[in-house]
């Protein structure tokens, strides 16, 4: 194959690749989940089969997280965390491009996650705590 040929080919190669990665990183996570499921039954078939109880954080699937089904996750943390990560990153985003481009618009690029991180935090203030 000629060299020539190759210079035709590679910018229409680039961005297939580029495309073709979050592709193959999907089918590899859902393919992933799908083993996985497939062994929980195939756990709940012997356990039944053997007559065995069945445990509730088998079916829910916390014990594979490492959390006690007794405990929900807890969302207040949930909604501050997310919402200091966004508000950082939007801050970030905007100093960036203000220092790069001076006088430019691009620095409100960075509102989009600065709205996202203060609508977090706003749930996160206004949610009702209960005791534990």
């Amino acid at each position: 194959m000629d060299t020539l040929e190759l210079r035709h080919i590679l910018p229409f190669l680039i961005p297939i690749v580029a495309l073709l990665i979050p592709i193959v990183a999907i089918i590899a996570y859902y393919v992933n989940k799908t083993r996985h499921e497939e062994a929980v039954h195939e756990t709940v078939r012997r356990l039944s089969a053997a007559g065995q109880p069945i445990p509730p954080q088998l079916l829910d699937g916390s014990a594979f997280r490492g959390e006690d089904s007794a405990s929900p996750r807890n969302t207040a943390t949930t909604q501050l965390r997310s919402g200091v990560i966004n508000l950082a990153a939007g801050l970030g985003l905007m100093g960036m491009f203000a220092v790069m481009r001076p006088g430019s618009w691009l620095w409100a690029i960075g509102l989009v996650p600065v709205c996202l991180g203060l609508g977090f935090l706003l749930l996160w203030k206004l949610e009702p705590r209960t005791p534990q």
